[in-house]
């Protein structure tokens, strides 16, 4: 299948990566909203980069498929409505390297690094990014959720629009509201309601330089 990867930052460079190097897909070109189009920077890594007002006559529906890659919850969502609305289907990429069971149920414009781990009787919904992410037996991911390198319990759910950062936790069971953020290294340990922010405890600088601390005078 030829691929047109919507966005040009660095998760979309790395979709690029990933699908060249993981996948029997050929990236063909780039596009972005019209309202972002440079024609100055025409090209990015050496492909085609176009104005989505401009893409179903270069690149049309019947023949080609979207990946939409950008980190902004809200964007990607507004992204992914329309190019549906253009007659696009969105394609997944799952790495090869990601460990999966047979009864993953996942949505359209999934992606799924190669350090991702999902036990089985996982459900991920459309349009969401996991990386580096371990998710639990029986948990629902919903749409337009980003993770990155943290730990989901079995039997959560984690709401549609929700951000969790860095090695965050959530305890098994636990049912994450719509539209969250939870921090870096936040643990949660229950229920959250709709538009909630966590964070988890930010280290603080010592009293101590660090030429005085044993580990660099070995």
């Amino acid at each position: 299948m030829k691929v047109v990867i919507y966005g040009t930052g660095t998760q979309a460079e790395l979709t690029h990566y990933f699908f060249t190097h993981d996948s029997e897909h050929e990236v063909v070109a780039f596009c972005v909203d019209a309202a972002y189009f440079d024609s100055q920077q025409p090209t990015l890594l050496g492909l085609p980069v176009v104005s989505l007002a401009d893409l179903p006559t270069l690149f049309p529906p019947a023949s080609y498929q979207l990946h939409i890659a950008l980190g902004h919850n809200r964007r990607r969502a507004q992204a992914f409505a329309a190019v549906q609305a253009l007659g696009y289907s969105c394609i997944n990429y799952i790495s090869t390297r990601a460990l999966t069971w047979p009864d993953l149920v996942v949505g359209q414009n999934v992606f799924l690094d190669p350090s991702t781990q999902l036990h089985p009787f996982v459900t991920v919904g459309d349009n969401t990014i996991l990386g580096g992410t371990q998710v639990g037996h029986h948990a629902v991911v919903e749409a337009d959720v980003m993770a990155t390198s943290c730990i989901v319990g079995a039997k959560c759910r984690i709401g549609s629009g929700s951000y969790l950062g860095l090695h965050c936790v959530i305890r098994e069971g636990v049912t994450i509201g719509k539209n969250n953020l939870i921090g870096a290294c936040a643990y949660v340990d229950h229920d959250t309601e709709d538009n909630a922010v966590y964070s988890g405890p930010a280290s603080k600088k010592r009293n101590v330089p660090a030429d005085r601390v044993a580990f660099f005078n070995k």
